[in-house]
């Protein structure tokens, strides 16, 4: 008997490249946004400035996560060893 196959998903992927981006001073609203999307819901958007990184899930405004960029490579490290 031949085992079952799980159903594969697919997933579209869009980027938008810009081609200059410009980080200035903390807190100056110059930062990158990256919107992303599962289909066409949006789940949230990572905006990354020239001091920070943050993190704001789409319809949760207080729930926002922001890190210092030595805070946030931390959290990938420790992320990535396990």
């Amino acid at each position: 008997m031949a085992a079952k196959t799980q159903p594969q998903t697919r997933t579209r992927v869009f980027a938008y490249q810009a081609s200059t981006v410009e980080l200035t001073k903390r807190g100056s609203k110059n930062s990158l946004e990256i919107y992303v999307r599962r289909g066409e819901k949006l789940l949230g958007t990572l905006a990354l400035g020239r001091g920070s990184v943050e993190w704001r899930p789409e319809g949760h405004r207080i729930n926002r996560f922001t890190k210092s960029w030595d805070d946030f490579a931390a959290i990938l490290d420790k992320e990535m060893k396990r």
